[in-house]
C-alpha cells in the first residue's frame, strides 16, 4: 500500500462511442471534482484533500479552459 496521495487524476472525453483520456491533472488526495462556467468561460474545481506530508492543509485548486485543455 501506498501512501502517496499526490498523484494525476484523469480527465475523459467522450471520443463518439467510447471514453479516451483527455489530461491529467496532479492532484493531492482529490475528494470531488465541479465542473462550472461563468462569463462565458470554462472552469474545473478539484478539491485536495490530503496530501503526501500527512497533511490535510492541502488547497484546492481552480482550473480554467484554455481553448485545449484544463
Amino acid at each position: 500500500r501506498s501512501d502517496n496521495y499526490d498523484i494525476d487524476s484523469v480527465v475523459y472525453r467522450w471520443a463518439g462511442s467510447r471514453f479516451e483520456v483527455f489530461q491529467a491533472i496532479p492532484t493531492h488526495g482529490a475528494y470531488d471534482w465541479k465542473y462550472f462556467s461563468r462569463d462565458g468561460y470554462s472552469y474545473l474545481a478539484v478539491a485536495n484533500y490530503f496530501g503526501s506530508s500527512s497533511s490535510y492543509n492541502i488547497d484546492s485548486e481552480i482550473h480554467q479552459w484554455n481553448g485545449c485543455r484544463f
